[in-house]
């Protein structure tokens, strides 16, 4: 009688559990359905990709450019310059190959001022360049364009300071990539 009694004691412990469990597993399964619905690779497809964590950005460097790439973020030409940033990515990720980056940092000019065009006031931490090319796993140079006002630069030596980097989805990064030509003047790549 003890044994059956214990058997009914454990039914009704894994019948509570699973009940208790209920309301979480259908908001999953309808997070899943809703995922699902709108072409989201959602926690169904394991290899999904996603950003990943922050890369060690080491011996930041610039030096200016004789004129910015074509199509590149240059508000007021006249006032403004590019300079080419280079970098020694450390990617400790997970061991894994990042296939886009953001990066992060602040430019300023000899009197502490910001000298980047797309942070003005200095006050925010908003991405200064995008890297829309593969980091690999370990150390690895890479190199992002920043535009500059060329007051600042005029002043001396900029001052770079907490530069890091954050792992992005290239698709997303490829968004903010300046336009080619076709996109530019659709007439000038019709056959």
């Amino acid at each position: 009688m003890t044994e059956t009694r214990a058997r009914a004691t454990r039914a009704r412990a894994k019948a509570s559990a699973s009940a208790s469990r209920a309301p979480e597993l259908k908001r999953r399964n309808v997070a899943i359905a809703i995922a699902i619905a709108i072409g989201s690779d959602f926690e169904v497809n394991p290899r999904a990709r996603a950003f990943s964590g922050e890369v060690k950005l080491e011996n930041v460097r610039y030096e200016v450019m004789d004129s910015c790439p074509p199509r590149a973020y240059a508000p007021d030409g006249r006032k403004t310059t590019c300079l080419r940033f280079t970098a020694t990515a450390v990617n400790d990720v997970r061991g894994r190959a990042i296939e886009a980056l953001d990066v992060f940092g602040f430019v300023e000019d000899v009197d502490g001022n910001s000298a980047a065009t797309v942070n003005g006031d200095g006050d925010s931490r908003t991405v200064l360049a995008s890297v829309a090319t593969a980091v690999p796993s370990g150390r690895s140079e890479i190199t992002f364009v920043v535009t500059v006002f060329k007051a600042s630069l005029d002043k001396g030596p900029l001052k770079l300071r907490a530069f890091k980097a954050m792992g992005a989805v290239a698709d997303i990064s490829n968004r903010f990539r300046p336009f080619d030509e076709c996109e530019v003047d659709p007439e000038s790549c019709l056959l």
